[in-house]
């Protein structure tokens, strides 16, 4: 391996590693802020033990990359197995490279199995008093435990001596080359992607016959079918140390690593998820009330209200300039309207004129409106009015074109 593959690679593993323990910190910081310490159950206790084996498997990991450089037992023709001197230092790197091979396999399969475990005890407190699913949860916790005692049967037992598995010369075939062996390999991804299958038939079925929102039970399935995501780095697991395993021994490493991620991410998932949702709901309510009040102190009812007009609020002038040296404007006013004359069938009706004295420009509009409600012989109302300016220049000198437009 490179050095820049190796130092991308560390940073990848240590980087994982702390997003792990964020969203582990975040379960914990959810369940006992919420329900206190009392509410401690033996899933918290399991996950705890599963960040420990994380924690080793990532270590293995990192001394596989940065100690023996990748090397293991395979990857090496009869010839260069006879030539490589026992007591060279490359001798010495693949040996040790195989034996954290070895405990790195092992702690890989004990933490998929402990998150399956975790997941059964969450399950059993989410079904409490259900008796069918509870028969489901029964039925699990031995098809995850006997699963469980034949990978480690398959790790043991593929390769007889044990010791022959960070053998170097002879060759001690497929079987004992923990980086690359097939059957220690297929056996797992198949283990792992049954008991995932029967593991979210569990909640789904449940959450699918459910009475609740779309959304809801959306977010939900989403939630519990993260074992496609996890099967799906155990195949590419699988696939890549089958067919890259024997140019570049540390894939073995690499994907264990990126599939105990994903693992531990979606199964807390469950437990930080209604904090976050909380949050979502808390941000979601402040707009809101923001916005009522917002509403409730700075609404202005508007209406065309025949009468005198003051400006009272601010004016905004905006100016657009055009080809030929044109230049389009506008000036926005809040304006007070007093009201002075109405038709008897309560029709209104006025003309209206406001001067801009900043830019000199006089403007008359006309406002007709029917069918508004009488509110009084004299009262104030609030009206807003858009005044739009055009400067053309030509060799005639400078022409101004005005025409107010009422917004009501």
């Amino acid at each position: 391996m490179s050095d820049e593959s190796e130092a991308a690679f560390i940073r990848e593993v240590w980087g994982l590693q702390g997003v792990a323990y964020l969203v582990v910190g975040l379960r914990y910081f959810s369940r006992f802020s919420t329900l206190g310490w009392q509410s401690v159950s033996w899933d918290d206790f399991v996950m705890f033990l599963a960040v420990v084996v994380y924690t080793a498997e990532s270590l293995m990991a990192y001394l596989v990359v940065a100690f023996w450089h990748g090397l293991a037992n395979n990857a090496m023709t009869d010839e260069q197995r006879t030539l490589l001197d026992p007591q060279s230092h490359e001798w010495y790197l693949r040996v040790n490279g195989s034996k954290t091979h070895v405990v790195g396999l092992l702690l890989y399969t004990t933490l998929l199995w402990l998150l399956k475990a975790c997941w059964l005890l969450y399950y059993s407190r989410l079904t409490n008093g259900i008796h069918n699913l509870r028969k489901l949860i029964y039925w699990g916790t031995a098809i995850v435990g006997v699963s469980y005692i034949s990978c480690l049967l398959v790790a043991f037992l593929k390769c007889i001596p044990f010791n022959h598995q960070w053998q170097i010369n002879p060759s001690p075939g497929n079987r004992c080359m923990p980086a690359i062996s097939t059957l220690q390999t297929v056996y797992v991804m198949v283990m792992n992607t049954l008991t995932d299958f029967y593991l979210m038939a569990i909640p789904l079925p449940m959450v699918w016959i459910a009475n609740l929102p779309w959304r809801k039970k959306l977010v939900l399935l989403i939630m519990f079918s993260g074992g496609f995501l996890e099967m799906a780095f155990g195949i590419l697991r699988c696939v890549s140390i089958l067919t890259l395993g024997d140019i570049d021994p540390a894939q073995s490493g690499y994907w264990s690593v990126r599939e105990s991620f994903v693992s531990v991410v979606l199964t807390n998932m469950p437990m930080i998820y209604p904090m976050f949702r909380s949050l979502i709901e808390k941000g979601i309510s402040m707009n809101r009330s923001q916005g009522k009040s917002l509403e409730g102190s700075r609404g202005y009812k508007l209406g065309s209200i025949p009468g005198r007009h003051e400006t009272i609020g601010h004016r905004r002038q905006r100016s657009f300039s055009g080809p030929d040296n044109t230049v389009w404007g506008s000036n926005e006013y809040i304006m007070t309207d007093t009201v002075q004359n109405r038709s008897p069938n309560g029709d209104e009706a006025s003309i209206n004129s406001t001067k801009d004295q900043a830019a000199g420009v006089s403007s008359a509009g006309i406002l007709q409106s029917s069918g508004s409600r009488q509110t009084g012989s004299a009262g104030h109302q609030i009206v807003i009015t858009t005044e739009y300016t055009v400067t053309e220049e030509s060799s005639n000198g400078a022409r101004n074109f005005s025409r107010p437009e009422f917004k009501y």
